[in-house]
This record gives C-alpha cells, sequence and structure tokens, in this order.
C-alpha cells in the first residue's frame, strides 16, 4: 500500500508538469579558474536588481546566482534567486531571495568572487577583506553548476557534488531541499527593538526545533519517525516537512520562508509576472498566536490571541489601536532617581510561554532576587521560580532578571510557579513637597526662576562640548561633516550593539571605523567612558582611538579599522575561509591576556574593561588581537579593594560577583576564561542549538575535569589542534583557574600571559555556572 501511495504521488506530480507544458532547462556551468567583478558586470536585460552569474529555468521561472543589490546598486549580497519570466512586463517581475552567502555582510560595487584553481569560491570586498567562503580548497572541485531547483553545487571530476548551498539553507526552503541535523534556519529581526535577536528552526532527529534568542525559548516539533533530515516534498517521498503540517497540494513552484515575526510561510509563485503569494502559514498547525515569541510587545500579556496589559492601573498601550505594540509603564523608571524604584507583583503569568527559564536564571534566595533588580538600573523585570522541595537550601530558587535589551512579554499562567515583579518609578512625596513649598513662596520662586534663567544663559553661552575641553590628551575632535564625507553619509555598516552602529570610512590614507552612539541618555555616558578611558592609553593590544565627534545629539567615535572584524565570527561560524590554527588561538588568548594587563596592573588607576566577549576582540590583518569598546568600563582605585556599581555585561560572560554588584578588575579574568574556553572549543558558552545537555559549555568542562578527558571538548576541525593537544589541554586548565567562583583565587592577568605553563593551575579549581 505504501508502494501504491508513493507511485501515485509520482505520476500526480508528472501529470501536474505535463499539464503545464515544463520546459526544465539545462543548469549553466564553469569550471575553475574563473572570476567575477560586480563593477565589470552588466544587469540583465529586463533591468532588475541581478547581476548574473549562471542561470537556470523550470517552468515559466528562471534561476539566477549573481550579486543581488538591496540598494540599487550601493551594496550587494551573493544570492540565489527565483524570477517568474513570462509576465507581461518582465521589467516588473519581483524577484524571490531563495538563499545568500553573506546576507549579515554585503559587499560594495568593487566585490570580487573568484573561483579558484584549487576549487575553493571567495568572495571578497573591494578592499580586499575575506567575506565568504566555500572551503573547498584541495577537495578536486572541476566545475560549478546551479540546477533547476535552485541549488549551486560545485562537483568534482566524478560529477559528484563536493559542496551545494541546500546544505547551508538561510531563510528559505525550496521544493526537493531538506533540512538535515546541524543546519538552521534563521532570520534577523531587525524590525523589532532587539537588533541582535535571531528566530531559529533546527532539524533534530526527533523533529524540527523552532527557538528564539536573546529570550530563551524553545519548542520541539516531534515527530514519529525518527530521521536526520526534514524533507520539503523531496521528490522520493511526501517529505517529514509536509507528514506533520499538512502542507497543501503545489500548484505551482512552491518555498517557503522563516520571516521576522517568527512565522514559517508556504508561499507559491502566480505566474504572469505576479509574483508570490502566501498559500499558508506553516507552524499555525501547532502553535497558537500566544506561542510565538514576537506576538506581543514589550510589558504585554498574551492570552488566548489577545494582547493585553499587566494592570491598567500601571500600564497603558503603546497604540490602543495596536494592542500587538505592547504596553508600558505609566510611570517609567530614571536611573538617576533610583530611590524611587518600586517593585509590583504581577500575578497568573510566567516568562515566556514554553520557555527554558533555568537556563539563564541564577540560583540565589528570593531576597538576593528582588534586592538585585532593584539596584540594577537596566533590570525591568524579575522573576523568581523557587527550589521544590529542597531541605539544604529552602530560601533559593531560580532568579532571572530581565533587562531592556531582552524581550520582556509575558504569557498566561495560572499556576503559583513564578513570582514576578515588574519595576515601575514610585511615588515622589518628598519631590511634591518641596514643590508645594517653594510655590507658597512667590518671592523665593520669583529668586529661583531668575537664578535658573541666569545659569541657562550662561550655559548657553559656554561651549556646548565643554566636558570634553577638559580631558587631558584626548584624540583628534572631527566635525560631523568630515565624518559624513568619510563614511559615505554611513553608508557601509560593519556591525552594531547595544549602543550604536559601526561604519566603516576612509580620511586621507587612513581607513577608519566610525561608531555612532544611539540613545542620547546610556550614549553620552558611554561615550565619556570610551573617551577619558582608551582617549588616554596606548598599548598594542588595546584598539587605538584616532578621534571623535560631540555635535549636539551627535557622538562619534573614530578608531582604527582591523581588516579581519571580530573573533567570534573566526571561531563561531562553520562557514569561515579558514580554519584558525593552534599557534593563532594561542597568539590571539596572549594578546588578551597582555591587553587586560596593561588595564589592571599598568594604568595610573585600575581599568576593569566589564563587557570582554568575542564581539569586542578585533583581529588585524596578522590576526593580532585588540581588546575594544571600552563603553562599561570602570575606573578604580588602587587603594580600592572593591567598587560598587550596578551589573553591566553580556550573558554567559558575567561573573559570579555581579550579583552583589561589588566587583573588582577580577570579573574581567572570569569573562576571560569563558573566552579562552570558547576559542579552543570552537562554540559559545551558551548555545541552544546544541542538544539540552551540552547547552552550556562550561557545566561540560567543568564535567569534562573532573574525568579527566578535557581533549574531547577541544575544537577538532583543524589538524592542528590536534597535534599539539597536550599544550591546548594545559591552557584549558588555566581556563578553569580563571574561572572559579572565589574571585581571590583567579590569578593575575600578568599570570595568565604565561600561555600554556601549567604549573601556575591549582589543583581544585571550582567553577561557576554559566551567567
Amino acid at each position: 500500500m505504501r508502494h501504491f501511495c508513493v507511485l501515485t504521488a509520482v505520476l500526480l506530480l508528472l501529470g501536474f508538469f505535463i499539464h503545464l507544458n515544463v520546459v526544465v532547462g539545462q543548469p549553466s556551468a564553469v569550471a575553475p579558474p574563473r572570476s567575477w567583478k560586480v563593477s565589470n558586470m552588466e544587469r540583465r536585460d529586463n533591468g532588475s536588481s541581478i547581476f548574473p552569474i549562471l542561470g537556470s529555468s523550470i517552468m515559466s521561472y528562471t534561476t539566477y546566482f549573481g550579486f543581488y543589490t538591496i540598494d540599487d546598486g550601493h551594496s550587494f549580497v551573493l544570492s540565489i534567486v527565483i524570477f517568474d519570466t513570462q509576465g507581461p512586463d518582465i521589467r516588473s517581475a519581483s524577484p524571490e531571495v531563495i538563499w545568500s552567502a553573506n546576507p549579515d555582510n554585503p559587499v560594495n560595487h568593487d566585490a570580487t568572487l573568484n573561483f579558484t584553481r584549487e576549487g575553493d569560491l571567495l568572495l571578497q570586498d573591494g578592499n580586499g577583506t575575506m567575506v565568504w567562503s566555500t572551503a573547498t580548497k584541495s577537495k578536486s572541485v572541476a566545475g560549478m553548476g546551479l540546477d533547476v531547483s535552485g541549488n549551486l553545487v560545485l562537483i568534482n571530476k566524478h560529477n559528484s557534488s563536493v559542496w551545494q548551498s541546500f546544505d547551508h539553507p538561510t531563510d528559505t526552503l525550496v521544493m526537493g531541499q531538506s533540512l538535515c541535523t546541524g543546519m538552521n534556519l534563521s532570520v534577523m529581526t531587525s524590525d523589532t527593538k532587539w537588533p541582535s535577536g535571531r528566530v531559529y528552526l533546527s532539524a533534530r532527529w526527533n523533529g524540527l526545533l523552532y527557538s528564539f534568542k536573546p529570550a530563551t525559548y524553545t519548542r520541539l516539533f516531534a515527530t514519529d519517525t525518527s530521521s536526520p533530515c526534514s524533507d520539503f516534498r523531496n521528490n522520493r517521498s511526501f517529505g517529514i516537512l509536509e507528514n506533520m503540517f499538512s502542507l497543501p497540494l503545489a500548484r505551482s513552484l512552491q518555498f517557503m520562508r522563516l520571516e521576522p515575526d517568527g512565522h514559517l510561510r508556504l508561499y507559491e509563485m502566480q505566474g504572469v509576472g505576479q509574483g508570490s503569494l502566501m498559500v499558508f502559514d506553516v507552524l499555525s498547525t501547532k502553535m497558537n498566536f500566544c506561542d510565538y515569541p514576537m506576538a506581543c510587545g514589550d510589558y504585554s500579556v498574551c492570552s488566548k490571541g489577545q494582547c493585553s496589559c499587566p494592570s491598567l492601573s500601571n500600564f497603558k498601550f503603546q497604540n490602543e489601536r495596536l494592542p500587538s505594540a505592547g504596553c508600558k509603564p505609566l510611570s517609567s523608571t530614571s536611573c538617576n532617581q533610583p530611590q524611587h524604584h518600586q517593585l509590583i507583583q504581577v500575578n497568573n503569568v510566567s516568562y515566556f510561554s514554553n520557555s527554558v527559564f533555568t537556563s539563564l536564571a541564577i540560583s540565589t534566595s528570593e531576597n538576593v532576587c528582588w534586592q538585585s533588580c532593584l539596584i540594577d538600573c537596566g533590570c525591568k523585570v524579575v522573576v523568581f521560580q523557587k527550589f521544590q522541595n529542597s531541605i539544604y537550601y529552602p530560601d533559593g530558587g531560580y532568579c532571572l532578571l530581565v533587562l531592556e535589551d531582552m524581550a520582556i512579554s509575558f504569557a498566561e499562567d495560572s499556576s503559583d510557579h513564578f513570582s514576578m515583579f515588574v519595576k515601575i518609578q514610585g511615588n515622589h512625596s518628598e519631590k511634591r513637597r518641596i514643590i508645594t513649598i517653594v510655590l507658597s513662596s512667590i518671592a523665593g520662586f520669583c529668586l529661583i526662576s531668575i537664578l535658573v534663567c541666569v545659569a541657562l544663559w550662561k550655559k548657553y553661552k559656554k561651549d556646548e562640548e565643554a566636558p570634553f575641553d577638559v580631558i587631558p590628551g584626548i584624540p583628534k575632535r572631527f566635525s560631523l561633516d568630515e565624518l559624513e564625507v568619510a563614511t559615505g553619509h554611513f553608508s557601509i555598516k560593519l556591525g552594531g550593539g547595544g549602543f550604536g552602529s559601526v561604519f566603516k570610512g576612509r580620511i586621507g590614507n587612513q581607513t577608519i571605523a566610525v561608531k555612532r552612539l544611539e540613545g542620547l541618555e546610556q550614549g553620552m555616558e558611554e561615550f565619556l567612558a570610551e573617551v577619558k578611558t582608551i582617549g588616554r592609553i596606548h598599548h598594542f593590544n588595546l584598539i587605538r582611538l584616532v578621534g571623535f565627534c560631540a555635535e549636539k545629539s551627535h557622538k562619534l567615535l573614530v578608531y582604527e579599522y582591523l581588516s579581519n572584524g571580530s573573533l567570534d565570527k573566526w571561531i563561531f561560524s562553520k562557514s569561515t575561509v579558514f580554519t584558525l590554527s593552534w599557534k593563532t588561538r594561542r597568539d590571539i588568548i596572549l594578546g588578551i591576556a597582555r591587553g587586560l594587563s596593561y588595564l589592571h596592573e599598568e594604568c595610573e588607576q585600575k581599568i576593569a574593561h566589564l563587557d570582554i566577549k568575542p564581539q569586542n576582540i578585533l583581529l588585524d590583518d596578522k590576526f593580532s588581537a585588540k581588546v575594544s569598546d571600552f563603553g562599561l568600563s570602570k575606573m578604580i582605585n588602587r587603594d580600592q579593594s572593591k567598587v560598587m556599581t550596578r551589573m553591566r555585561g553580556t550573558r554567559g560572560y558575567l561573573a559570579p560577583e555581579w550579583l552583589g554588584s561589588k566587583i573588582t578588575e577580577k570579573a574581567d579574568i572570569y569573562s576571560f576564561g569563558v573566552v579562552m574556553a570558547e576559542i579552543i572549543c570552537g562554540r559559545e558558552n551558551l548555545d541552544e542549538s546544541q542538544p539540552e545537555d551540552s547547552i552550556h559549555l562550561i557545566s561540560l568542562l567543568q564535567e569534562k575535569a573532573m574525568i579527566g578527558q578535557l581533549s574531547d571538548l577541544v575544537d577538532t576541525s583543524s589538524n592542528d589542534m590536534k597535534l599539539h593537544m597536550q599544550e591546548v589541554v594545559e591552557v584549558m586548565k588555566l581556563a578553569m583557574w580563571c574561572l572559579q567562583v572565589d574571585s581571590s583565587r583567579r590569578p593575575l592577568m600578568s599570570t595568565n600571559t604565561v600561555g600554556s605553563d601549567s604549573s601556575y593551575v591549582p589543583s581544585d579549581s571550582h567553577l561557576s555556572g554559566p551567567r
């Protein structure tokens, strides 16, 4: 009966193609070596946005592989697109991008794609920076072709596939494509308040895993059939995806796309120049409206498909006509008046539906949990889940501080498992009393008014940027017009973070990176911290501040440009051009240690960086490491043992002492230990794509150390790491020394520069869990 069903499906598909008079064009192919430069290529005659390299046709659709312009020729993404080629006006045909090599790193019009003699496909930007590669060097690649299904394939002389784009999906699946274990569909949620947020759909042996970051949110769509791949209308069967979600019958060419709102939608090409039409919301058969992490905005409760505010006495809708836009407190909190902050309880809700709450939470007592949120200005919501039946720690539980850069979205929950409080600005009774007294005295009010007017007039007459005039030894000051010209009006974006975006530019013969701060209140604090800190220090392993700009609300920092970008793209990405050798990784570790040693031990005041992570380690053309981004740094007098400060930094890299908000420069050493482990293991400390028992790298490190199997965690993608395994393991032990809970037992950074000398490593290291 099963064979009969499969045969029937094949006959139906065959009849469908015959009915539409399908003419399948032969895929075009090229052999190495070849080179394509955008500036030497021409668009299609139809005036479309693709500069084609290869093309292939099926039915009334044409698939192209080439440079796709996203802004009318200023920047390009190497992509595969589908066009409807039988419309009344071919120039109006809307392209559908089904795959991209560099979606997060567009190149300029001088970019070049090289198909090397060794068989590697390399994408370089106009300045020679390597952007993307198939990493197929020395794999006997004989040619490259684009088949009719939109699959870019590199083949050897035996006509066997060496590399194919189907194995590296971005946000789209096409008919005949499989999503196998280890592959992800992902999409940047650039239209939300979380610029680093990303939705993932990952294949597992027992189904599909749906997840969202930065909030820890996962959901597994299990299947009864164990399979390493989930196929979308695989020609050999109906496919797991079709059976799992009951997909509608294809009347035309179909594709699935994971979109910024978290929905996986099925589209169908309409033909005659009309582009595509959404025909099915795939996950809606398994997920309710409230199961999507972005269904309702901040401070909103999602219940039975409706968005509401948790308390009408303390919250109101952002937009009364659009409840899904979220809510906002009636009195927003101010860091200038922390003494008035209050926590109000929100009943019958949980933080996100189906979330893995304990993955981000810290173990502590309930009272410490509440107090930690009150003293941390960035904390907006605090969630506590008490330990069940714990006789050793009856007051303990899991504490999660929900910060402003996280999704603050709630789901209805009638259980009593969670205690949740939202921070608001309390009543200013004392302030109102002072205002009343001032207003009761006309004479006093007039006097104060005159004094205020005089003060404002004097302030207006002074140089608007006076705070920077008193900073000794500051770098060059640029005008906003100079930096706009240097960056081409901020057209080439290198990246972004919580405090702003970074753009590439050029002044004279020098290439620069310009960070434009965004957010007036926090941006000013970070701006002053960076100019005061890095503007007065100089070290080979610290980023060099070239200059700055301060004009009214515009705050910009100008740095030296480092061609190899940040460390994270070299140790976490699976599609990097080269695998870092052990010598390079060791030199990077030593470079970070030397930079931090200078900050901690050689400056007049100790400087705690407080945000050490791979994204803040930049690499020059020789892969020398330079510590960057001093926006969260803190000056510490040498006679101070500890300083009090609000919690700052990045999850996964926070030292345990942050919970008490009393820290030393030893917090950097803990973060450095996490980065060392990530460099050696080639993965993130908190990685939701890993199996549940392997999500936390530091926990794994502790387990493997206890049984003497640290080598199991080493990144073995490079044979060079295997050849130096003994030295690698010794450096892992040094990382464990840095990860001790007791900050006083962590080594000085000058000790860390000894590299692999294991004589410094204590035998009873006690590591902290992930944070």
